[in-house]
């Protein structure tokens, strides 16, 4: 019994074709991540970006980086009872000659990081009922640009 074994020869065409099929593959699989690395690259440069000085945005709990008038404001609207910040004077009576000075030595002032702090500690204390704020937010996002003219007994 003689056991007959079939080989199959590829041709110099055929074996090309795969190739290129192959590194065709291989090229298209380079450009789409090339292209997902751009868009990505795009993204991360225009979608994030802060405008023209492209300054990271600042947590919103991170009151030592709002501008002093801010605090200010926020102090006298909700009647905080702490001292006024300092000036730009007032740090001007930092220096060694300020230190010498009347106005320093009886100063009732305190820093800006001071004044952060106790507003922070005040906005942390408030109370706020989340489903009342939530409920208006909707309603107020529903209703833009629309106005609402109450129809009832008419005055002459």
């Amino acid at each position: 019994m003689a056991i007959k074994v079939q080989t199959k020869e590829h041709s110099a065409s055929e074996s090309e074709s795969k190739t290129g099929t192959s590194s065709a593959s291989r090229a298209t699989a380079k450009n789409r991540t090339a292209v997902q690395q751009a868009q990505q690259a795009f993204l991360a440069k225009h979608i994030n970006s802060n405008g023209p000085n492209d300054q990271p945005i600042p947590s919103p709990l991170d009151f030592e980086s709002l501008p002093t008038e801010a605090l200010r404001k926020y102090k006298k609207k909700f009647g905080i009872n702490v001292p006024s910040s300092l000036t730009i004077s007032g740090y001007m009576l930092a220096s060694e000659a300020g230190k010498k000075t009347y106005s320093y030595k009886n100063k009732d002032r305190i820093t800006k990081t001071e004044l952060a702090s106790h507003v922070k500690k005040h906005f942390m204390n408030q109370q706020c009922r989340e489903s009342e704020i939530i409920t208006n937010f909707i309603y107020k996002v529903n209703n833009q640009g629309t106005y609402h003219v109450y129809v009832g007994t008419q005055h002459h």
